[in-house]
């Protein structure tokens, strides 16, 4: 069975040089490679030259395309180049360890049944090994990110016990819905809630057939939690799965993603829009909601001392005290209605605005 890998990427050639080698050094190697840049035009070249490079005489065959900026987009532009019926989508910064693709495509492989509609790496503290990835990278991760990766399997067993994430909430209401395959009982795996979009993967005929929601990057150009919307598509047919051994490490690029009001905004309002949209009313995922997004917001009181922490703090609670218009809004209503209040509230706090 093939697999083709889709990498969305923007204004970040160097990381690619490190990224892309250690994907065709798997074991098997993808059948192909398609990269979509949503670059600057003089950094694009970049791009085209750093993937030349890492590719070299490998053999896997490799498209460069361009885009506009926005991740789901971006992806959706890849997958109609995918020919092969995996399609696994990592991050431009998406470090596989040499096991990932073999353990992924077992599962797949055994899945004779079709039950397994997505299937994930892990996410591990340690880059695989042997990698130098700061010199060929051309930046550092932030110390605040190395230390909140070493803490991070502390912070998931606080936040399942005490103050779980809604997304994770739904995702495991539907387990219950079919049965656990019995061939995955002799593999070291789990089911998952949703998958992380820098370790994700798909049968080709599923993901097509749903596509990843390009408006939930529409405001910001940063579509956040596209891939647990696509997951909960997913889910509705089949289950995800994630391989243990499939070990994916994840060097974040210290640049930002969006401006602080439209990060912490998209990251609440985009959580509670999708929990809305498979969720019905009265659930426990929708009535967890606000207690995770106050949760959310004490954190990041705590990172008030920068500009674009005061922002974040604006944006989350822009989001906190609009989410009743979502939770209160007929089903059939409630995409014009995220629409609305995104067009609202990021292009009444944009930049331009404030000046």
């Amino acid at each position: 069975m093939d697999y083709d890998v889709v990498i969305v990427t923007l204004n970040r050639p160097k990381i690619l040089s490190v990224s892309i080698p250690l994907i065709l050094r798997q074991e098997p190697p993808p059948h192909s490679l398609i990269v979509v840049d949503a670059s600057n035009s003089d950094v694009h070249e970049q791009v085209q030259h750093s993937v030349n490079q890492a590719v070299g005489d490998s053999g896997v065959y490799f498209e460069i395309l361009r885009s506009k900026p926005n991740t789901a987009h971006q992806r959706n532009v890849g997958m109609e180049r995918v020919r092969s019926p995996i399609v696994m989508f990592p991050d431009d910064d998406s470090l596989w360890w040499p096991s990932v693709a073999e353990a992924i495509m077992r599962i797949y492989e055994q899945d004779t049944n079709d039950d397994i509609g997505g299937v994930c790496g892990r996410e591990t503290a340690e880059p695989p090994p042997g990698t130098d990835i700061a010199a060929r990278a051309g930046y550092e991760m932030n110390k605040s990110d190395h230390i909140r990766q070493k803490l991070q399997s502390i912070r998931h067993k606080f936040d399942y016990k005490f103050c779980p994430d809604p997304l994770w909430i739904h995702g495991q209401s539907r387990w219950k819905v079919r049965p656990f395959p019995q061939f995955l009982r002799n593999i070291d795996s789990a089911l998952v809630e949703f998958m992380g979009g820098f370790r994700m993967s798909f049968r080709t005929e599923l993901i097509r057939k749903y596509g990843f929601d390009e408006e939930l990057g529409k405001y910001a150009g940063y579509a956040a939690y596209e891939d647990a919307d696509a997951s909960f598509k997913i889910l509705q047919e089949k289950l995800l799965v994630g391989a243990h051994d499939a070990h994916v490490y994840h060097y974040k690029a210290p640049n930002k993603r969006a401006n602080g009001f439209e990060l912490g905004f998209i990251l609440l309002f985009n959580r509670a829009y999708i929990i809305c949209r498979y969720s019905p009313p009265g659930s426990r995922a929708r009535r967890s909601l606000k207690g995770f997004g106050k949760y959310k917001l004490m954190q990041y009181l705590l990172g008030m001392t920068s500009r674009y922490g005061r922002e974040r703090v604006r944006g989350t609670l822009a989001a906190l005290k609009s989410m009743d218009e979502l939770l209160n809004c007929p089903a059939d209503r409630l995409r014009e209605k995220y629409l609305g209040i995104c067009d609202r509230e990021i292009n009444r706090n944009s930049p331009d605005n404030n000046e």
